[in-house]
């Protein structure tokens, strides 16, 4: 059954089911809630997703220059040029990637010893050459506020590993694929849990380098720092969307906007929708504030757009229930200033205007073109992290078996992502809190024991154990040899 198929069945059960949006929304909510709630609750065979998440090879760059003026609450390194193995110079920002935001960089050798540490690499920033940091430490500022250069030594270090963000409970984690720097199958093997009480008790080294055999999970950074969880922007105050009648104008209509930050790798939560209405003639801008005035670096402003009313060429209306990400497709070429440093429709932290320009990939002039853009994707603004023990200091493939959480049905053909035979659980739950809703216990208590009844049937059928070894016992001797060979034995992880 889709969204409205079991929204109608609830309905029929129900025999109440009246023409009004907000009924309709709250039936929705109901069953989504059902739905992505129980989905995530077991490891069905269902509910799992397996990924490999590869790690980042180390990068060091002795003789990095950093700098700092009296206005800055937090430090940016600006680098001179390195010598690589071929000997040809090279910015220390080209040896590492966008992807290293969020790592750690281990930075020594500076004039105040004081200023030695470990660091969080915040932005990276091709365009001014530079890097900002921010220290791990409960008094992060440092005293680099000076004109002078200060030369020191980077080592940039990937400590945590962020994983997928519809991840909800990890199940497994390994290397079964061959290591692409040439580590080959020594490096194969599971990798163990070990919770954050035993890694303190171990006393287990953050950056040892080897085979990882263990891993430790983090639902935030560890140390004195802060996360993208504490940056939720607001329509109309962190952000505003404007017409403006310049180069190709997008479809005309009603359209809803809303704004996320991107920092260290992470997205933060959605704000609330921001409508604005754009005639035949028009185009959206973009106005968003300088976040580097307070002294934070990296806060790129990410937009999603929602058709609530738009006129097509057919003159026919459109309208959608989710939104959809701008920045899902490619950037070919550069539209903006504020993009133009990445592959994706981004705005940098210091642009406050910019106007959306059509290129080769992102070109909006019917409602056909948005059908290319992702929807927004779930559990934004939290994301879990692992540490692995030992650190691979080379590019690995880590393969995370894991429990996901599926998207919101949000268009009535929108379908779970279950068999078909679940989904009579799904309506049955719905009655229950419904009927209870309509002061009827006895009635919620009938449909609840029919989910109960349905969901001992799911457990049965799709659910599966977590991961676990299986050892072949040994070969009956001697002259009978009744049962030559042993069942396999289970034994439950440590």
């Amino acid at each position: 059954m889709n969204l409205k198929e079991m929204r109608d069945t609830v309905a029929s059960i129900l025999d109440y089911d009246p023409d009004v949006q907000s009924y309709r929304d709250e039936i929705n909510r109901y069953i989504n809630n059902t739905y992505r709630n129980w989905f995530a609750s077991r490891p069905y065979e269902f509910s799992q997703k397996t990924v490999d998440v590869y790690t980042m090879p180390d990068a060091t760059a002795p003789g990095a220059a950093i700098t700092s003026s009296t206005s800055e609450v937090r430090n940016w390194a600006q680098c001179t040029a390195l010598d690589r193995d071929d000997s040809s110079e090279i910015g220390f920002v080209n040896r590492i990637r966008l992807s290293h935001e969020g790592s750690v960089a281990i930075i020594t050798d500076s004039t105040n010893t004081s200023n030695d540490g470990t660091y969080m690499i915040d932005k990276v920033d091709f365009g001014d050459n530079r890097v900002y940091f921010s220290k791990l430490s409960s008094t992060p500022q440092v005293d680099w506020y000076t004109t002078a250069l200060d030369s020191i030594t980077v080592s940039v270090r990937q400590r945590f590993l962020t994983l997928p963000a519809d991840c909800t409970d990890i199940l497994g984690v390994g290397i079964r694929n061959v290591s692409e720097t040439g580590s080959g199958t020594n490096a194969l093997g599971k990798i163990q849990n070990l919770t954050r009480r035993r890694d303190e008790d171990l006393n287990l080294r953050y950056d040892l380098e080897g085979t990882p055999t263990n891993f430790v999970v983090y639902d935030g950074y560890p140390e004195h720092t802060v996360d993208i969880d504490q940056f939720v922007p607001r329509a109309g105050k962190d952000f505003t969307v404007e017409g403006v009648a310049s180069g190709t104008a997008w479809p005309a209509g009603t359209y809803e906007f809303k704004m996320s930050y991107v920092w260290r790798g992470i997205e933060s939560q959605l704000s609330d929708p921001f409508e604005v209405q754009l005639p035949s003639t028009q185009k959206p801008r973009f106005k968003t504030f300088d976040t580097t005035k307070q002294g934070f670096r990296g806060l790129r402003k990410k937009f999603y757009v929602r058709l609530k009313s738009i006129t097509g060429k057919d003159t026919k209306t459109h309208e959608e229930t989710f939104f959809r990400d701008l920045s899902s497709v490619p950037v070919k070429t550069s539209p903006n200033a504020g993009a133009s440093q990445y592959s994706y429709f981004l705005i940098d932290d210091d642009e406050t205007q910019v106007d959306w320009t059509n290129t080769t990939n992102l070109t909006i002039d019917t409602v056909d073109d948005f059908f290319g853009f992702a929807r927004e994707e779930v559990n934004i603004g939290y994301r879990k992290r692992i540490r692995l023990y030992p650190r691979p200091a080379s590019i690995t493939p880590i393969e995370i078996r894991y429990i996901y959480t599926p998207p919101e049905l949000s268009d009535d053909f929108d379908r779970p992502n279950t068999p078909e035979d679940t989904h009579r659980y799904i309506v049955y739950r719905v009655c229950s809190e419904t009927f209870m809703k309509h002061n009827n216990p006895d009635m919620a208590d009938f449909y609840d024991r029919k989910a109960e009844k349905e969901l001992l049937k799911i457990d049965n059928k799709y659910l599966t154990q977590r991961s676990a070894y299986y050892i072949k016992d040994s070969f009956i001797s001697g002259p009978l040899r009744v049962r030559p060979f042993q069942t396999l034995t289970r034994l439950p992880d440590a």
